[in-house]
């Protein structure tokens, strides 16, 4: 019985390991596609709010309008070469509305206590982005804003962002081009874990499945011993 047991027991370990390994194969090409529709969306720009499609995440955006800096919002724990930072954005005035426009990453002072010096970027300005979904960070309770500006936020809730700033906000974030004049430290990416990492953890569980058939293969062929009974 010990070693039918030990069989089951094998058999389900693989089969745990085989299926993660599957699961992390079907996440990679995911990615991929993901990657892909990324690429052709972010070629095709748009040039008002008026002509975005119902879905317009990843299409490329060029605004022309005013930065509203009296309402800045700096996203917290954003971490660049291991130094901690925020993410800084400005509402962005257009003809048919507002949208939040993301500049990039700024450093974080030594207290937590101050806050950056903001830069501003004043007059008329045509700006070019990538639109993307908000933020969202795993929260652990429910998050409260204060009314001190700037605006310092773990997340964007556009809908509470919006109420805040007394702003009919878009409710997608626009990621300003790297070669922007206007653009900070870039630190931005749609994908957070690329296909390459998915595909490399697919090839750790199949391996460890190898492995443990190894293992399992090798117990059994030991001859039998007086405390190993069928």
């Amino acid at each position: 019985m010990r070693r039918i047991g030990f069989i089951l027991f094998t058999l389900a370990v693989m089969t745990t390991l085989v299926k993660l390994g599957l699961w992390q194969m079907s996440r990679a090409q995911e990615k991929e596609a993901l990657n892909i529709a990324l690429e052709r969306r972010s070629e095709q720009v748009y040039y008002s709010l008026a002509s975005l499609p119902a879905d317009p995440r990843w299409y490329g955006l060029t605004l022309h309008g005013k930065f509203e800096h009296s309402k800045a919002v700096l996203l917290d724990n954003q971490l660049y070469r291991g130094r901690p930072g925020y993410h800084l954005l400005y509402p962005f005035a257009v003809d048919d509305g507002w949208f939040l426009v993301n500049l990039g990453w700024i450093a974080a002072p030594q207290y937590r206590e101050q806050l950056p010096v903001l830069p501003e970027h004043h007059g008329e300005l045509k700006i070019t982005g990538i639109i993307a979904k908000p933020s969202q960070l795993i929260e652990l309770s429910a998050e409260s804003l204060d009314f001190d500006w700037p605006l310092r936020v773990q997340n964007l809730h556009m809908d509470e962002l919006s109420t805040v700033m007394n702003l009919p906000l878009q409710p997608w974030i626009l990621q300003i081009e790297p070669d922007s004049p206007v653009a900070l430290q870039q630190t931005w990416t749609p994908v957070v874990m690329g296909p390459q990492k998915h595909y490399a953890y697919a090839l750790q569980w199949f391996l460890l499945a190898i492995a443990v058939s190894g293992l399992a293969f090798w117990w059994l062929k030991l001859p039998s011993t007086g405390h190993r009974q069928e």
